[in-house]
């Protein structure tokens, strides 16, 4: 039996290379992905001095995910990137319905543009011989033949791996995913399907891959909370106990430090970007938000944390996100 695939969602603002290693630390998915890159910052800029593609050798075997809507800019960035380093692969963004994505047309504003994603896919085949993946949601409406009719699109361009979060992007998180949808895709296709949306637990992880047949599975917003989630659902699915989760101060400190490896002017926003998601594994987490937003350095907030987190314990399984962003 082939090993189902473990893997860190790509989320922007949040799975740049500090968080990737300090995931990394504790056990790492199969797969790590970068946050949404814009074709346009790799065509225009030099990618080499991009902090969003820095990474170390912790943080492997890394893929890109690629947003943008010009099929000609997304050759030309794997191109770009080919020749400059060495990632495992690259991921197509259809779909991210946030502000910068919904603004310029991007993401799963493409599901509704399905000759252009299929463009998309072809110029990034010619582009390169590496694994490609793309990433979306349900269609509008949670119509099923126009999610059928987009997958087998971009698996006729040379797409080899797709990645569905069911909901429809006009959801945003308000409604359960409909895991069933994975589950025709694969009927449907035959192809590699990665499901996502909603594993909160190592127990979600085997529901998700039993209930639906799909090949693997992507954690989003339950590994901003437990970046050991990742070792855990391995040792589940082995049939292995769970380890102890670490003491809740310990991820903070190692973040802080892994920090270092981000711009000095990147560090403290994303320092409170990952505190609103990781608190939340503690009752007053939101609270404690508030108090620690009034710290004036990252040193004073970490003085903070060690007293309130020193209080603390991890709950158990399932993570439970009390707020969305």
């Amino acid at each position: 039996m082939v090993a189902s695939l473990i893997l860190l969602a790509p989320m922007d603002g949040l799975t740049h290379v500090a968080f990737r290693r300090l995931v990394a630390s504790y056990g790492p998915p199969d797969l790590f992905y970068t946050e949404m890159i814009s074709v346009r910052a790799v065509v225009f800029q030099p990618p080499e001095r991009d902090p969003y593609l820095w990474h170390t050798e912790t943080d492997r075997p890394l893929i890109v995910q690629l947003a943008g809507r010009e099929p000609e800019l997304f050759e030309e960035a794997i191109r770009r990137l080919e020749e400059r380093f060495d990632f495992a692969g690259y991921d197509l963004n259809f779909g991210c319905g946030r502000g910068r994505a919904r603004r310029q047309g991007w993401g799963a504003a493409l599901l509704s543009e399905p000759d252009l994603a299929r463009r998309i896919a072809r110029a990034a085949r010619r582009a390169t011989r590496k694994p490609l993946s793309a990433k979306f949601r349900s269609a509008p409406g949670h119509d099923l033949k126009k999610l059928l009719s987009f997958a087998e699109g971009l698996l006729a361009e040379g797409v080899e791996t797709l990645i569905l979060h069911p909901r429809a992007p006009e959801e945003g998180f308000r409604r359960p995913p409909r895991w069933e949808e994975i589950r025709e895709l694969k009927r449907a296709t035959g192809a590699r399907i990665i499901g996502n949306g909603d594993v909160f637990s190592p127990e979600d992880a085997k529901r998700m891959l039993s209930a639906t047949g799909c090949d693997g599975v992507m954690i989003g917003r339950a590994a901003l909370l437990r970046p050991w989630i990742f070792r855990d659902v391995k040792a589940f699915l082995k049939g292995d106990p769970l380890p102890e989760p670490p003491a809740p101060v310990e991820p903070v400190l190692l973040f802080a430090e892994n920090l270092k490896l981000l711009p000095e002017e990147w560090r403290e926003k994303r320092f409170s970007l990952w505190l609103f998601w990781y608190l939340q594994n503690f009752p007053f987490g939101l609270y404690y938000f508030g108090r620690i937003q009034k710290g004036t350095s990252i040193e004073a907030k970490l003085n903070l944390l060690r007293d309130l987190l020193g209080r603390e314990e991890v709950p158990p399984y399932p993570v439970s996100i009390r707020q969305n962003r």
